[in-house]
């Protein structure tokens, strides 16, 4: 990797770090910033915390597998062609999640990143390049967890009604 293309990609990382936490962290406190539940000073370093931890011990797997499952044939292109796919990829993920953002859109970073991902796979490799089946099993689970956790949540409501 030339150190042009490693710095611009040291310095992507940074911003789409950046945005992915601004974005999220606003998603994950910003209920119990609104009721008064915490303090925001408190709600800010628990929000650093725990986006630190799950980005640095919580997604290597996911980072490291993710492109080579929505582009199987990423592996056998060149390096030079993957650094740009994915360097499109990160300016195109980073610019939307930030701007979205900026105007109060509520977005998740995870599907930006899966569309600029497969935007990336179109562009380098074409529609017959894409791992289909493994996007029909993410995508599948965008509609799965939010029903998984209603009833969860529907489960532990009436338990706690009951049990007080």
């Amino acid at each position: 990797m030339s150190e042009s293309i490693l710095i611009t990609v040291m310095i992507l990382s940074f911003l789409m770090s950046f945005s992915i936490g601004s974005n999220d962290a606003a998603n994950a406190l910003g209920t119990s910033y609104g009721s008064n539940a915490a303090r925001l000073w408190i709600l800010l370093i628990l929000g650093a915390i725990f986006e630190f931890v799950g980005a640095v011990w919580c997604s290597s797997k996911l980072a490291g597998t993710l492109p080579f499952k929505i582009i199987p044939t990423l592996g056998d292109l060149s390096v030079d062609v993957q650094e740009r796919m994915m360097l499109g990829c990160s300016i195109a993920a980073f610019s939307f999640i930030l701007f979205s953002s900026l105007f109060g859109m509520p977005i998740s970073g995870t599907h930006t990143v899966i569309g600029a991902l497969i935007g990336a796979g179109i562009a380098g490799v074409g529609v017959a390049g894409i791992g289909w089946h493994a996007l029909i099993k993410v995508v599948l689970s965008w509609f799965v967890s939010p029903v998984l956790a209603m009833t969860l949540c529907g489960v532990m409501f009436i338990s706690i009604c009951f049990l007080t």
